[in-house]
């Protein structure tokens, strides 16, 4: 049965819960608003259909109606469209409306909560909205009515805290609606511009100047009035100690295929670093239904990523090509991940050598197979270097996204380190767009390497080439500048 999920993407950069991460991953469709974590696409499949209906103050791509209509036909098309919605889904977020026209038009529905900035905001700047003695509740307001800035003298004499989101335009008819209902001008009070992303700044303030200072900060802005906002609530010592947002290790753009994205990504986050997913190209499988009748007068198959055993043995799932077919056959695969994927098809490794790079598979099956016949099943852009060690067949290329691109382009501009796992990888981005200034880049090997040495750049290179070399190598850098 298709379904439409309404998954809340959460405050700022990296706040998605981990169910609607999953579900990111799996979506067959993605319908978004103007994210403020633009990353989180770039964990959705190749194969995923990403339509932008996001809306800026004054800039409004599709209205409500259109939007709603729109899940419809994707909720008929799809089997899972993720509506991806900044903050959570039902606070201000029109949710509840996507759901009804949803449930009307008969489409299975689920929404999964977000972090809304309306709790967010004043905690990443280290406001509690509430707090034993000072304030038992707290009010949520909205700063954008059908009408206009809402009434907000009626919220004065309510108590607690009063947070007013989408605040950037309508401080000062705040300021003075909620001085003329009753508060007090030296009220304390604080805006949060960008919250949860590189850009947040804070403002603490008297309620009388939320007006003047508003203008001086960036949108998205949350405003929030009451004694929670004075500085000295938790201390004195708080706002010598306290770090806006939590620190987080250095940012590191991953750029690359799907699978290569997801595994960097995981060695990076095991170390305290911060990856910024960046999937580039998918792959697309070539025609090699011949290759199958040829394999039988070879001793060795020989494996060259993980990406190729997935399009060999699924090929021969389509073809219904029983995998007893190759059990007197003797396997090679270039690194433990591709070792580990032929596993899972029922597969072991008998030679997997040392270093991952093609150079040292050419001189372990010269040296374990000189005399058997070898077939290297590899891509279409694979080292012609290979050829040295058998045929060559090529299963599958890789197809570089222009979209994808220049989502990974935005992304590289604001991490510390971009890394590349392969030669064709690392050229098509850079063909795309320079490095930026200040952006180290990590290469897998040598061989990537190459595609920085021709354009005048010096990259850090892994010490043997895989993941958690690169990561480890990431962790010895910024070592040494500390």
């Amino acid at each position: 049965m298709n379904c439409v999920v309404l998954v809340g993407a959460g405050c700022g950069e990296g706040m998605i819960a981990l169910r609607g991460a999953e579900l990111v991953r799996r979506a067959d469709c993605i319908v978004y608003d103007a994210l403020l974590d633009e990353g989180l696409l770039n964990l959705a499949p190749p194969r995923c259909e990403k339509i932008c209906v996001g809306k800026r103050a004054g800039a409004h791509s599709m209205t409500q109606a259109e939007i709603n209509a729109l899940l419809v036909a994707c909720g008929k098309k799809y089997p899972l469209t993720v509506r991806l919605k900044g903050g959570d889904p039902f606070v201000f977020g029109r949710g509840g409306e996507e759901l009804a026209a949803l449930a009307e038009a008969g489409i299975a529905c689920a929404v999964v909560p977000g972090v809304t900035s309306a709790v967010a905001a004043a905690e990443l700047a280290g406001i509690p909205v509430t707090h034993r003695g000072v304030a038992q509740s707290v009010t949520i307001v909205t700063a954008h009515t059908a009408q206009g800035v809402p009434d907000v003298g009626k919220f004065a004499q309510i108590g607690g805290t009063l947070v007013f989101l989408m605040a950037k335009a309508a401080c000062a008819q705040i300021a003075e609606g909620l001085i003329k209902g009753g508060l007090s001008p030296q009220t304390p009070a604080a805006l949060i511009s960008c919250a949860g992303t590189q850009n947040m700044q804070v403002r603490r303030c008297a309620l009388a100047e939320l007006g003047t200072l508003a203008r001086e900060l960036e949108a998205p802005l949350t405003a929030v009035v009451g004694e929670v906002c004075s500085p000295r609530l938790l201390g004195e010592n708080f706002g010598s100690v306290f770090e806006k947002p939590v620190p987080s290790g250095a940012r590191v753009a991953v750029v690359g295929t799907q699978t290569h994205v997801a595994h960097m990504s995981d060695a990076l986050l095991a170390r305290g670093l911060t990856p910024l997913p960046c999937p580039i190209g998918r792959i697309s499988p070539l025609d090699f239904d011949g290759v199958f009748a040829d394999l039988a007068g070879y001793d060795f198959l020989a494996f060259t990523s993980a990406n190729g055993v997935d399009v060999f043995f699924e090929r021969c799932h389509a073809l219904g090509i029983d995998h007893r077919r190759f059990a007197r056959h003797r396997f090679a695969a270039v690194g433990a991940h591709t070792a580990n994927r032929l596993a899972e098809f029922g597969f072991h490794a008998d030679l997997v050598p040392g270093a991952q790079t093609t150079r040292a598979l050419i001189e372990a099956l010269k040296t374990v197979a000189p005399r058997e016949k070898v077939a290297i099943l590899c891509a279409k852009a694979g080292n012609p270097l290979l050829s040295e060690a058998g045929v060559r067949y090529h299963l599958y290329e890789v197809i570089y996204d222009r979209d994808a691109l220049s989502r990974a382009a935005r992304a590289v501009q604001t991490a510390k380190y971009v890394t590349f796992g392969s030669f064709g990888g690392a050229s098509a981005f850079l063909e795309f767009a320079p490095l930026p200034e200040g952006v180290r880049a990590v290469c897998i090997g040598e061989e990537t390497a190459k595609a920085l040495h021709m354009r005048g750049k010096t990259p850090l290179v892994a010490a043997v080439p895989g993941t958690e070399a690169m990561a480890d190598r990431i962790l010895q850098e910024e070592s040494c500048k500390d």
